[in-house]
This record gives structure tokens, C-alpha cells and sequence, in this order.
């Protein structure tokens, strides 16, 4: 195994041994292939979903976004 492919593929003992590894790899955005009994399997970080997009298309923003809508003074 290279470690400067960007996909692996390795058994599901060497999977299970070196696990760290195998999830500090899928953080840094490689995928792993782990190969069991004839089967492969895809092993790779998920990536969280965003606030921007997560209410594209169900709600509307209105007026200013760097206000609260509160009145409010400076003091000095």
C-alpha cells in the first residue's frame, strides 16, 4: 500500500487493526476501500451539512441581515 494514492483498499483485518489510520485518511479525504469475503466496502468521512443552503428554497430572508430588529444606541 502507497500512502500517496488517493484511494486504498485494504482487508477488513487490516481495517479493524489500524482503524486510526484508516479514519485520519478518510478525514483528509481519501475513501478507503475495505475488501471482505469477495465484497467491497466504501469507508469515507461525511461531510456536515452547512447552515448556507439548509433552507434554500423553504424560506425568505427580509431586510437586514447585520440587525436584530432592535432598537439599540452606541454609548460613549
Amino acid at each position: 500500500m502507497s500512502d500517496s494514492m488517493t484511494d486504498m483498499e485494504v482487508t477488513s483485518r487490516d481495517f479493524q487493526r489500524g482503524f486510526a489510520r484508516m479514519k485520519a485518511k478518510a478525514a483528509a479525504g481519501e475513501t478507503v476501500y475495505v475488501v471482505s469475503a469477495g465484497e467491497k466496502f466504501l469507508f469515507q468521512a461525511v461531510k456536515p451539512p452547512t447552515w448556507q443552503g439548509a433552507l434554500k428554497g423553504k424560506a425568505r430572508i427580509v431586510g437586514d441581515l447585520s440587525t436584530t430588529g432592535l432598537d439599540w444606541e452606541a454609548s460613549r
